[in-house]
Order: C-alpha cells, then sequence, then structure tokens
C-alpha cells in the first residue's frame, strides 16, 4: 500500500520502497492486481481488536460500494497509519465494543452457506451413487463430481460436520469475547 496525494494505491506485490512501487504501478502490463481507493470515496475504516486485517469501505466510481481488505506485516505501521488518517487526512476516530450478534454475522453467514453446500454436495452424492448425476458441462463440474464421488454420501457429510463445527466454535469464542473496533469515519461523513 502506498498513499498517494489523492487515494491510496495497493498492489498484489511486494516492494522494498516507494520508488519500486512507484514504477510498478506506472506499467500498463503487469500481473499485479491493482486497486486505487480514493480518499473521498471512502465511507469508513474499521479494524477489530482480534482482526490484523483493516478493512476500507469505498464507493467505486459506479457508485457501488464495495470494500478493500489489507494488513500490515509490521504491527507497529497500525498506529502509524492510523495517525496519518487522522493528521494528515481529518478522519475522525471512534472506538465500539461489539455487541455478541454484530460480531458472529460473518460467521452467521457461513454457517448457511456450508450447511447450503453440504446439502447441494449430499444430493450430488447420492445422483452419483445411483448413476443419476447429469454429465459435467464444464472441468469444474468434473472435478467436483470426483471429488464428491470419492468422499461419498458419508464423506461428504462428515466434511460438512467438520466446517459446521469450525464455524460454531469460531462463532461461540467470539460471541461470548466481543471484540472491540476502531473505526474511522471521513471528514465529510
Amino acid at each position: 500500500m502506498l498513499a498517494g496525494e489523492t487515494a491510496f494505491l495497493f498492489s498484489s506485490q511486494r516492494f522494498t520502497s516507494t520508488e519500486e512501487f512507484r514504477a510498478a504501478w506506472d506499467k500498463k502490463l503487469s500481473l499485479a492486481t491493482k486497486v486505487e481507493v480514493k480518499y473521498d470515496a471512502i465511507k469508513s475504516i474499521h479494524k477489530d481488536d482480534d482482526d490484523a486485517a483493516i478493512l476500507i469501505k469505498y464507493k467505486t466510481f459506479l457508485g457501488i460500494t464495495t470494500d478493500c481488505q489489507f494488513s500490515f506485516d509490521d504491527a507497529g505501521a497500525y498506529p502509524a497509519f492510523f495517525t496519518f488518517l487522522q493528521k494528515d487526512r481529518y478522519f475522525t476516530k471512534q472506538e465500539e465494543k461489539l455487541t455478541p450478534l454484530k460480531s458472529i454475522v460473518n460467521y452467521l453467514i457461513g454457517i448457511v452457506a456450508a450447511l447450503a453446500l453440504t446439502a447441494f454436495s449430499y444430493s450430488q452424492a447420492l445422483d452419483i451413487a445411483q448413476g443419476t448425476v447429469e454429465d459435467p458441462t464444464n472441468h469444474k463440474q468434473e472435478i467436483f463430481n470426483l471429488v464428491v464421488g470419492f468422499l461419498g454420501t458419508n464423506g461428504v457429510l462428515a466434511v460438512g460436520a467438520l466446517l459446521l463445527a469450525y464455524l460454531g466454535y469460531k462463532a461461540w469464542a467470539r460471541c461470548t469475547n466481543p471484540p472491540n473496533r476502531l473505526r474511522f469515519l471521513p471528514p465529510n461523513a
């Protein structure tokens, strides 16, 4: 990440200097993912105590709200970044204690998605066992059918149960001790 004059610049590559970052940023052809987040498009920036990731919510040029998540390798960079937001960009700092429900919303969504995926995979495993599965139309479906066929109905249920147990444990641990959230709002909010 590089803080520019009008925006944060993000690249999926690692660099040792700002000059190296700028040179790679200016290249037209690159395999690196590049994201530019304009300061005036930022809706909020937040970080939870128990997470290393910082989440920036911003509006794209089409007006669609999206987010960009990143983290620093050096723990000392977090206070410097937060100071930059307050002193140089005039963001307002807010601290809040998340409610137990608000702290596990993402895990609840994951649990619902895991249940849906397990149910779908189980029905596919039944179809494969009975020989009534449709022929795959692409390579991804073929690989999915091979994995589900290999696991069988009991294997699919076991993997689904393990995934649900893991997500349930993470949700329970976070619900019993909800983290604090550090939030920064732009000056025009």
